[in-house]
Formats: C-alpha cells, sequence, structure tokens
C-alpha cells in the first residue's frame, strides 16, 4: 500500500510510528471530500493517484519503504482541511 505521513510532524519525530494515509491510483474513485487528487506531473508520482483521507492508520515506521513522490504546501494544505473533515474537527 501507499501512503502519505508527516514527517515534520511532532509525534511521528518521537515516536516508532507515523500517522498515514493510503494513496490509490484507481481514479473512478468516487469524489469525496476527503479525497485529495494528485497529478503525477506536478507531484513526480508514476500515475495520478488520490490520497484517501477517510483511511488513516497508525503502522510502524519500519514498514515505511522508499518515497514516492514531494507534496508541496499548497497539496499538504489540501490534506489537512481533508483530514479536518475526516476527523471532524470543523
Amino acid at each position: 500500500m501507499k501512503t502519505v505521513y508527516t514527517p515534520d510532524n511532532l509525534g511521528n519525530r518521537h515516536s516508532s510510528t507515523v500517522i498515514v494515509a493510503a494513496i490509490t491510483s484507481k481514479m473512478t474513485k468516487a469524489k469525496l471530500p476527503t479525497h485529495i487528487e494528485l497529478d503525477c506531473r506536478r507531484c513526480e508520482i508514476i500515475k495520478d493517484s488520490i490520497i484517501l483521507l477517510e483511511q488513516i492508520r497508525t503502522i510502524d515506521k519500519k514498514r515505511l519503504r522508499e518515497k514516492v513522490c514531494h507534496l508541496d504546501d499548497e497539496i499538504m494544505q489540501q490534506v489537512d482541511d481533508a483530514l479536518m473533515i475526516s476527523l471532524e474537527l470543523t
């Protein structure tokens, strides 16, 4: 499973676990407010993909493999906004 996580998060830096969200390249998924579309040209990811912020979980850092792409500040703001919706923090 490909995931997105925020390494600058204080909890992630001091813990053996990280909080991640699933990423899928199945672009036929229903468009939900918790979905962030990733353009492969903008994010340097192999395929256009969707971050599924309704699918967040905690995993051990040892399960992380290679870096798949980089998300710029604008996309990370969208991730933050979608997380607020997913966790009902708005």
